[in-house]
């Protein structure tokens, strides 16, 4: 053997270790990352396209002949055909180094460089700043009805692609998605929604009401965009309640892990509950003015598309039919990587796998130091990415089971609380999947139910958030660059229909709202439900759209050097300082729990906490030193608060709102502008002239469509659009 490879072994076993031994790898040295990173920088040809970032942002295959140059490999869990590849490293110096023993690497340099460093791309490489050059990845997606019997019902369905959940889309760590949206509803727009993606530099293709007008019937639009984090989420219709009847699908970018592993399965597993009827039809039940009965019920849930043992017949969905249940292989001495997505509509579960541990290794897209559970609590729109060891010597199956959490769920036949006593009854079985080991007796007389039992008695909606800690830190000033006061919000809702949102807004709505005395001692007003003009998105009417109090926007200054916090405050208390007495009939607080998603950045929480926040105490429990980050986090509650803050370092739109579908249609939202301060033209420079004409275009295709038909009719808008 040569010495520089004899030296260069000796490298990269200091880096991760003997390939051959299980040290943690979390604690070997880190990889250099390579010079470079995300900075908005306008091309002198087009100073206001928005593909003029530096060089390195968007690369794509011109010839057949580039396709075969650069660095290439089959990355684990990904269809066999399915290759990443990075065109700008040249395979004679750079190769992937994700393998078994050693997943936290993604890829490296064969040699040291002149200074003796290994430069490349790793589990502690911070993704915010730095990610590898890949390729574009062109995808198609159709939006139709279609009838599908998911439990044996059958459910007028809306579907991507003609299947619930859609087609799984995957891409590479530093790809650039371009994905054509095709609209063939017959009475509605669409938009579609990249849930978790940071969009960094490209809020017009976020996919939601305020950053583009519907896509219209009959017509396309391409979403455009680079993916710089890397794990598991999932895309949706951001179109009113579309969602809930079926337009959801999950969508993987491969990267390196946090800990090993030796086989990811195949599938992604999508929870959710469901309802029988059109979600449109369900939403009357939030349009009514009793608090108590504001819940729209869920008829049960399924896992993959199928329910298990809810399963009431039909052909292949009967409790006893395998083809009823999504079905897991495990290999005996293997680890196990799966990829768990809430994409349900209400309902909080609590995941478990009978006799197994989950080590957990990703929450959202953060990649976390792992732990060890044996429940994963995963709220509407939450992920989270475990390993699971299939244990030496096992045969048979075993359930997979998702209870909905004690406190938030409510079904038709009941709600479930594991706190009521030795007889409780649930009102559906937790039994949806199953883990399958080889057998003799599986394979002779094909796949048998489990007899598996569980132990789990934690069946509570808060998930272990202390635990969570991510791999690439956050330490986060004790100073936030906003007035806390006016951040912090509560959930609230009408007790009399709000006749200013028209005939078909005439119902009571939940809402986001500031402090009364707040608003009183500053002048700043904030307690309307949100609601918003499809015809008439954010994005492109900033003045317009500040003036509509229905709009709930807060504005924020940008950041671009990552030098300072903003801070936010969502509660579930009564008002601090206002005696129930003093509260306006019209608004009053809810304590209700509620899974709040960010769009457009990550949040770390500071605090999470059932009892009621006191903005002097409180924050002197919270935890500054890389907390647990996510963009989907759960407001306890009963009266709790949570508490975050995030990087104001993405220019742009972006939506705060409850994930409970009927509560976002509801009104339970706000909007966030990050834009520099003194510069009202600053997300169009950030966006650029053909986006923002992009965006006028399809707002014109929507517009001609609402007035050429009855759709206008069709679609009467009874909710806040999103």
């Amino acid at each position: 053997m040569r010495l520089q490879d004899v030296l260069l072994a000796a490298v990269i076993a200091r880096v991760y270790g003997n390939p051959n031994g299980e040290k943690d790898p979390l604690t070997e040295a880190k990889l250099e990352t390579p010079p470079g990173g995300f900075e908005w920088s306008p091309s002198e040809s087009d100073p206001v396209d928005h593909e003029g970032y530096i060089s390195s942002w968007h690369h794509k295959l011109h010839d057949r002949d580039e396709a075969h140059r650069g660095l290439t490999f089959h990355p684990e869990g990904a269809p066999g055909n399915f290759r990443c590849h990075y065109p700008q490293l040249d395979p004679e110096y750079w190769e992937s180094c994700n393998g078994v023993n050693s997943r936290t690497c993604w890829l490296r340099m064969k040699r040291p460089g002149s200074d003796g460093r290994i430069y490349g791309y790793d589990i502690h490489t911070n993704y915010e700043v730095a990610a590898p050059i890949g390729i574009s990845r062109y995808y198609t997606i159709d939006v139709a009805t279609g009838v599908i019997y998911p439990d044996g019902f059958p459910k007028n369905a809306l579907v991507f692609n003609g299947t619930y959940p859609g087609p799984r889309l995957e891409a590479c760590w530093g790809d650039e998605l371009v994905i054509t949206v095709k609209n063939s509803l017959p009475n509605m727009g669409t938009q579609i929604h990249w849930h978790g993606i940071r969009q960094l530099f490209t809020n017009d293709m976020d996919g939601v009401a305020v950053t583009q007008c519907p896509i219209a019937r009959g017509h396309t639009f391409q979403y455009k965009f680079r993916v710089l984090q890397y794990g598991s989420t999932w895309y949706h219709s951001h179109y009113s309640l579309q969602y809930s009847d079926g337009l959801c699908g999950p969508l993987v970018i491969h990267g390196p892990a946090s800990a090993n592993y030796d086989i990811e399965a195949e599938k992604t597993l999508m929870i959710s509950d469901w309802v029988h009827d059109s979600a449109f039809n369900e939403f009357h039940q939030e349009k009514t003015n009793d608090i108590a009965k504001a819940n729209v019920k869920m008829d049960t849930f399924l896992l993959n598309g199928k329910a298990g043992m809810n399963a009431v017949g039909g052909p292949g969905n009967s409790p006893r039919d395998i083809s009823a249940y999504s079905v897991t292989q495990f290999t005996p001495g293997k680890r196990h990587r799966l990829r768990l997505i809430n994409s349900g509509s209400g309902a909080t579960f609590v995941v478990s796998i009978d006799d197994h541990q989950f080590t957990v290794i990703a929450n959202d897209l953060v990649p976390i130091r792992p732990y060890t559970t044996d429940r994963l609590v995963i709220a509407v729109g939450q992920r989270f990415d475990v390993i699971v060891d299939g244990q030496r010597g096992r045969t048979g199956n075993y359930w997979l089971r998702a209870q909905s959490a004690d406190g938030c769920n409510t079904f038709k036949k009941g709600v479930f609380n594991s706190t009521a006593g030795a007889n409780t009854t649930y009102p559906l079985d937790t039994r949806v999947g199953i883990i399958s080991y080889p057998s003799l007796h599986n394979r002779q007389d094909g796949l048998v139910l489990p007899t598996s039992y569980s132990s789990l008695t934690d069946f509570s909606c808060l998930d272990r958030q202390h635990e969570m800690r991510p791999v690439v830190p956050w330490s986060v000033t004790r100073e936030p660059l906003n007035a806390l006061s006016l951040s912090t919000f509560y959930n609230a809702r009408q007790t009399t229909p709000d006749q200013t949102l028209g005939q078909a807004g005439n119902y009571s709505h939940w809402l986001l709202r500031l402090d009364p005395n707040v608003e009183h001692q500053t002048g700043r007003s904030m307690h309307s439900p949100f609601w918003l003009d499809f015809s008439n998105p954010t994005i492109l009417n900033l003045t317009g759209a500040t003036a509509n109090p229905n709009y709930n926007i807060i504005y924020y200054p940008y950041r671009r050097q990552h030098d300072g916090y903003i801070y936010m405050i969502i509660d579930s208390s009564l008002l601090p300082g206002t005696l129930p007495s003093q509260l306006s009939s019209m608004i009053v607080p809810n304590k209700g729990a509620h899974p709040m998603h960010w769009h457009g950045t990550d949040v770390v929480i500071l605090g999470q906490s059932t009892q009621p926040f006191d903005p002097v105490l409180s924050p002197q429990t919270w935890n500054y030193d890389n907390p647990p980050r996510r963009d989907t986090v759960m407001v306890p509650g009963n009266g709790g608060y949570v508490a975050v803050a995030f990087k104001p370092d993405n220019p742009g739109v972006w939506l705060v709102h409850c994930h409970i579908s009927w509560h976002a249609s509801s009104g339970l939202a706000l909007q966030m502008v990050i834009q520099e301060e003194g510069n009202p033209g600053h997300i169009y420079s950030v966006l650029g002239r053909r986006a923002v004409d992009r965006l006028v275009n399809g707002c014109g295709e929507w517009e001609r469509d609402l007035v050429r038909s009855d759709l206008e009719r069709m679609v009467e808008k009874d909710d806040s659009g999103v």
